[in-house]
């Protein structure tokens, strides 16, 4: 009888410290900013990818949320690293600079890079003629995006970048 009560309690433990990591909205100069990481802020994002139709959904989304929202664990980083595509084009800019573009190959340290891992706000998807665009604000001052293209029956991550104030 002992083990079968501790299961409860360690589903409470477990629920108590995921709830601790409920992302929390940001305010930056008046605006509120909403958690892309949050339940509902995940399930409208996912509605909204449905909406554009587009091609395996289920492994787009995966994607998707791993992206924004998956701790840099090795596992992780492993699954986006497979997702990039031979060479990435990332392009950073900032307020009064060129905009520095490389052509980039798939390493671990650019899949750390293009994971947002939770600190995510005011996401949004589109589809454009690229591919699929993921946006979302890291901070404050920056705007993020990751494009996923479909070839060869897989999505592959093929443009990054950054723009800050």
């Amino acid at each position: 009888m002992r083990p079968l009560l501790s299961f409860p309690i360690l589903l409470l433990a477990a629920a108590a410290a995921s709830a601790q990591n409920v992302p929390q909205d940001m305010e930056a100069y008046g605006v509120v900013h909403t958690a892309a990481c949050k339940p509902t802020e995940r399930k409208a994002l996912k509605a909204s990818l449905d909406a554009l139709k587009e091609p395996d959904t289920q492994k787009l989304w995966q994607a998707i949320d791993t992206l924004l929202c998956a701790p840099a664990t090795p596992a992780n980083e492993r699954y986006v690293k497979q997702m990039l595509a031979s060479r990435v084009k990332t392009t950073d800019e900032g307020t009064g600079s060129e905009p520095d573009v490389q052509h980039q190959p798939p390493t671990a340290k650019l899949a750390r890079e293009v994971m947002a891992k939770g600190q995510a706000w005011s996401a949004a998807i589109d589809s454009r003629a690229e591919g699929v665009v993921v946006r979302y604000a890291p901070d404050e001052a920056c705007i993020a995006s990751v494009t996923l293209t479909y070839r060869g029956k897989k999505w592959w991550i093929s443009r990054a970048g950054s723009a800050c104030d």
